[in-house]
């Protein structure tokens, strides 16, 4: 077992990626802090039509009484500047929440981190599983340090995932259980000692694209089967 104080999940109360993460810390004993922001369910009912119902994380109600959680009512609470200040974390993990301002990001020693389900800096952006499965590339993760910028930040990782593609209701709800064994492994390698690398993102490479919209997935839905990669 082991209980890392010097790192924090920062989330949404009753986020869907949080409660996802924390599930893979349980499963491999590491227990980290846990901060709580806000109630903001509009997240959860968006992943609830886009996986079909075939996404259940694990309830917060189970988490284990060895994460130490905080709960604060906004990203703006100054309380909330304030824990994070006296904390002194050395790391932080982006697990479903607002945007983390500079402010926030600035009282970690090596900063937050994001697992992003698309191939920086070629996909940035709410649907990059969607765009990279449309144009026939692989689903990858990116690990990166956020910055003020919408998935810009230094590299760390990435990694495929092998995605369940018989529908795109299960297609979707496979990504982020899927990120989060990688996330994981990110998290061990950190406590082993590594040292993350922070490779800056090409910014010449760089796209961002805009949420594909409902009718877009509305018609992956019913023409999954039909769709060649």
């Amino acid at each position: 077992m082991r209980i890392a104080k010097d790192i924090c999940i920062i989330m949404n109360d009753n986020s869907y990626v949080g409660r996802e993460y924390i599930s893979a810390l349980q499963r491999n004993n590491i227990f980290v802090d846990i901060i709580l922001i806000g109630i903001n369910d509009s997240f959860n009912k968006q992943e609830d039509k886009r996986c079909g119902g075939l996404w259940t994380p694990m309830e917060q109600s189970n988490f284990s009484s060895k994460f130490c959680i905080t709960r604060f009512n906004s990203l703006n609470d100054s309380s909330f500047i304030r824990h994070l200040t006296k904390a002194n974390y050395s790391l932080g993990i982006q697990g479903g929440t607002g945007i983390i301002k500079d402010n926030c990001i600035n009282t970690f020693s090596e900063g937050i981190l994001n697992f992003h389900p698309g191939d920086l800096p070629f996909y940035r952006g709410c649907s990059a599983p969607e765009y990279q499965y449309l144009q026939g590339k692989k689903i990858i993760s990116s690990c990166h340090f956020l910055s003020k910028g919408i998935d810009e930040g230094d590299l760390v990782d990435s990694k495929v995932l092998n995605v369940d593609n018989l529908s795109y209701f299960s297609f979707r709800a496979s990504i982020y259980p899927l990120s989060s064994e990688f996330f994981v492994n990110v998290v061990e390698r950190w406590l082993a000692g590594e040292d993350l690398a922070r490779k800056p993102q090409d910014e010449s490479l760089a796209c961002y694209n805009k949420y594909i919209g409902d009718n877009a997935i509305d018609k992956l839905i019913k023409n999954w089967g039909k769709i060649s990669k």
